[in-house]
């Protein structure tokens, strides 16, 4: 399913999936085949993790988008790659994410899996998310 971009129906005179747009052709590179590469986008917000709405948690969570539009949100094909406390504030929280960002992710971007690297093609969040995201701490 990862071969999507390469194997879809496509009009070059319409933008039809991510694909097709200045952005994924400048930063994820041509398309081969098979696939050698792969897009996800990054989202986080906050939710209640109990019924008194006494405590919440941030889940992390990748959507891959080199898959076909159809599977892209199933929950089978999401991946969680952090949950954090909404307690934890500002350089707090920047640590966890420059954790993830040094042990989790920098070498699937720079070695990959089996010659597949991987890339965070974008972000997905709120205002205040996008912030903490950034280490923007008013």
């Amino acid at each position: 399913m990862c071969d999507h971009e390469y194997l879809r129906p496509r009009n070059d005179a319409l933008m039809c999936d991510i694909y097709d747009g200045p952005a994924w052709k400048e930063f994820m590179g041509p398309v081969s085949y098979p696939n050698d590469r792969i897009g996800l986008q990054y989202c986080i917000d906050a939710f209640p993790a109990n019924a008194e709405h006494s405590k919440s948690v941030k889940p992390g969570g990748l959507m891959n988008v080199s898959l076909p539009p159809s599977q892209r949100t199933k929950p089978e094909y999401m991946l969680m790659v952090i949950v954090l406390q909404t307690t934890i504030k500002d350089v707090n929280q920047k640590k966890y994410y420059d954790f993830m960002a040094d042990f989790e992710l920098r070498d699937l971007f720079s070695v990959g899996v089996e010659g597949v690297r991987v890339k965070i093609f974008s972000t997905s969040m709120d205002t205040p998310g996008r912030a903490e995201l950034m280490g923007n701490f008013s």
